[in-house]
């Protein structure tokens, strides 16, 4: 069962107490789970307060109000501010520590011909020991608006959608040169500018000027009347690279570059091939298709071809538990209508939403 939590107060600092009053248990168990999977990955000796409180000095530089929320979340949740300023750049410190990590999460956008409804669906994957802490958190702020986020407790933001006709979803990627120190985490990048951009342009804007120390593609899906947009915004330390839809509308990312020169120094697919196989599969089975739905494209993803690699992954019971990926949760994004469905799990937990008729 998921959780769904909507802030009642819309100033930065009052969010962030009330968010660590209300989950201060999730917060800790999520600052426990990340410190030992530091360890347990790292491949050389850290000192993580000091990398949380660099994390938090880029947050306050890149966006001020989410240094404050954080701050007041970690005294809501009595709990160290830098550890949350860790666990908000986790992957940034990932990277940081050399961590070997295999890429996670397919996303697939399908955009119409003079229409303003586009259809914006991935899966996220992580590692199994986090199914149960995640959230989907709805923020209302003073000027009216809504941001819509699925996160982690704890973390500010990820895969969302504004009520402005802005939406995001994340795919995380690996490039040589991540990890040379601690960049604007991207999950604060994420969260940031759909609180704070108004459209696509200063959402790219934006993005392209966090300087990142780890990579991550962003899929941005905009909407306005009857017309939409979709670009992914492969972030990595070099600058921003972008992906377009093909000609038909269809915009599939996995875990790998799309995008030149990064391409050139992608660590992905000679580590983990899979990224090419389930990019493969979803580009075969969405190319030249009418009428999809998000319904169409979760029955598409409900592919468990490449065991634990798959596009709906799973543990390996013959493996060791630890360290393991599973599809956390299926995430749905209408933008249009500035709403978010996250379903727990992959898509073969849910099939009253799959619709397999490709007709």
């Amino acid at each position: 069962m998921s959780i769904r939590f909507r802030s009642s107060v819309t100033e930065p600092a009052e969010r962030g107490l009330e968010f660590g009053r209300v989950h201060g248990e999730k917060i800790q168990a999520t600052v426990d789970n990340y410190r030992a999977l530091f360890e347990r990955v790292a491949t050389r000796p850290f000192d993580l307060l000091a990398l949380g409180s660099q994390a938090l000095a880029r947050i306050e530089a890149f966006a001020p109000p989410l240094y404050q929320e954080i701050l007041a979340m970690a005294e809501g949740a009595g709990t160290e501010p830098s550890y949350l300023g860790a666990i908000n750049a986790r992957t940034e410190i990932l990277a940081h520590l050399g961590a070997q990590l295999r890429g996670e999460c397919s996303t697939v956008v399908r955009l119409e011909p003079f229409s303003g409804k586009p259809v914006a669906v991935q899966t996220w994957d992580w590692y199994a020991e986090f199914a149960g802490q995640w959230l989907t958190w709805e923020i209302p702020h003073a000027d009216g608006s809504l941001t819509t986020t699925v996160t982690e407790f704890g973390i500010v933001g990820k895969a969302g959608v504004n009520s402005r006709g802005l939406g995001v979803h994340f795919n995380i990627l690996h490039h040589q040169k991540d990890g040379q120190g601690i960049g604007v985490p991207v999950h604060v990048a994420s969260r940031w500018m759909l609180d704070s951009c108004k459209d696509i342009n200063q959402a790219l804007q934006l993005l392209g000027s966090a300087q990142v120390s780890a990579s991550s593609s962003l899929t941005l899906i905009a909407a306005v009347d009857d017309s939409s947009a979709a670009v992914s915004v492969e972030l990595h330390p070099g600058g921003p690279g972008l992906v377009f839809p093909d000609a038909d509308g269809l915009l599939v990312h996995t875990n790998h570059f799309l995008s030149g020169p990064a391409r050139e120094f992608d660590t992905e697919p000679a580590a983990y091939p899979d990224t090419l196989v389930r990019h493969d599969l979803l580009v075969r089975r969405l190319a030249n298709r009418r009428g999809l739905t998000p319904q169409k494209v979760l029955a598409a993803m409900n592919s468990h071809l490449g065991g634990i690699g798959a596009v709906c992954c799973h543990p390996d019971p013959s493996l060791p538990e630890a360290g393991q990926y599973a599809t956390l949760a299926s995430i749905v994004i209408d933008v249009a209508g500035g709403t978010l469905t996250a379903l727990p799990g992959g898509p073969c937990g849910h099939p009253h939403w799959l619709d397999n008729d490709f007709s």
